[in-house]
């Protein structure tokens, strides 16, 4: 059975006039978010990720081409930016998770429910009478998360939303973001680090303002090749691997896991660990 499809991008071109003539930002880009399901969209500065998040979101239109949001045709798609000092606008935890909700004439009463189930699924529970102020960059970065779940998208956008953040912070947003994943939540996620795209369903690379990878995370970090890196799209592309699969690669190339292709750290540790289980 087909699944069903959440935004579908034909031929879409973004182009920007200059004093020394057009600049084009997207070329011919033909993309498809399946439903419930995670994409990943990776590419260096100025690769055009942002600029295809907002076309995406309903923010920036086209030059050229179609944009279909099918489970959200009406309105904008919000999106959570790598810096959350620049989407808080309330002064505390509450105020802002419910200033979108009461600027769409939402209910009083499902604007509690939806604020409430928002916070909790961000784990920030406990939170709401908090001064902004007082948060730390991983949890002012989590009621932002928290702010677009209580509008209910069909679609949640990060824009490179760990970018800013310490590692441990990090380690929060990654957690919500793969329960939202679990819960069978339509993601787009854009991100410079190759080591957050394993828990993705399809990884889009852009480069120069177009597409030149779509596939599976397994077939990013392994492709059909027998171990040599030429045949590895992630290596071919200028991306370097995540040490964990660097190591998995290591093994299949001494004739250890050759069936096996983990693409989490967690994924890699545990294939390790049952290959010394076994001896």
């Amino acid at each position: 059975m087909e699944r069903l499809q959440s935004v579908v991008l034909q031929d879409v071109t973004v182009a920007y006039r200059q004093e020394e003539g057009i600049r084009i930002v997207l070329r011919d880009i033909n993309l498809s978010l399946p439903e419930g399901q995670m994409t990943a969209l990776i590419g260096g500065n100025g690769s055009g990720k942002s600029t295809l998040l907002k076309v995406i979101a309903g923010i920036l239109p086209p030059s050229r081409g179609k944009v279909q949001r099918l489970s959200q045709p009406q309105g904008l798609v919000p999106v959570v930016f790598q810096n959350p000092d620049a989407q808080i606008v309330g002064q505390t935890v509450w105020e802002d998770v419910c200033f979108g909700l009461e600027n769409t004439a939402v209910p009083p009463e499902e604007i509690k429910e939806r604020a409430d189930r928002a916070l909790t699924a961000v784990g920030m529970t406990g939170f709401a009478d908090v001064p902004v102020s007082r948060l730390s960059g991983g949890q002012k970065q989590l009621l932002c998360i928290a702010s677009v779940i209580a509008m209910q998208p069909s679609l949640l956008i990060f824009d490179e939303p760990t970018a800013m953040l310490d590692p441990a912070a990090k380690e929060q947003v990654l957690q919500v973001m793969n329960r939202l994943r679990q819960e069978g939540r339509t993601i787009l996620w854009a991100t410079q680090g190759i080591d957050e795209i394993g828990l993705a369903d399809q990884v889009v690379v852009l480069d120069d303002g177009e597409i030149v990878f779509m596939g599976t995370p397994e077939d990013f970090f392994y492709g059909t090749a027998d171990g040599s890196r030429e045949g590895i799209p992630c290596c071919t592309l200028g991306f370097r691997l995540p040490y964990s699969i660097e190591v998995i690669h290591e093994l299949k190339r001494s004739g250890r896991l050759q069936e096996l292709r983990p693409v989490t750290a967690e994924q890699c540790m545990e294939a390790v660990s049952g290959l010394w289980r076994s001896k």
